[in-house]
């Protein structure tokens, strides 16, 4: 794995766990944060991701919001649609995803 010691604990926390979402499952920030035993740390998770230094390694658009929603993405909302639909995520006609469950 890349150099997780230029990371805070935690952010190594939410990467390891972004790392685990298989191709083709999103997760949520809210269900990272619960996986993790911080159920209170959406948000926290969202901006760990954000500073995602591997994104190559670390294949951060699989987490989405709660409401299905994409969400916010280091290379812009448009292209982390095109992400999840590259790997089989449909999205509804108001862009949310279609999924039948989250991962985690």
């Amino acid at each position: 794995m890349a150099r997780m010691d230029l990371c805070s604990q935690f952010q190594q926390q939410v990467l390891y766990a972004e790392h685990g979402i298989p191709r083709g499952a999103v997760s949520t920030y809210k269900r990272i944060a619960g996986y993790l035993g911080k159920p209170k740390a959406a948000r926290a998770v969202g901006n760990a991701l954000a500073k995602n230094p591997f994104p190559f390694l670390i294949p951060c658009h699989r987490a989405i919001r709660s409401n299905r929603f994409s969400g916010g993405y280091q290379g812009g909302p448009e292209m982390k649609r095109r992400l999840l639909e590259m790997e089989g995520i449909d999205f509804d006609d108001l862009g949310r995803a279609v999924i039948e469950a989250f991962f985690y």
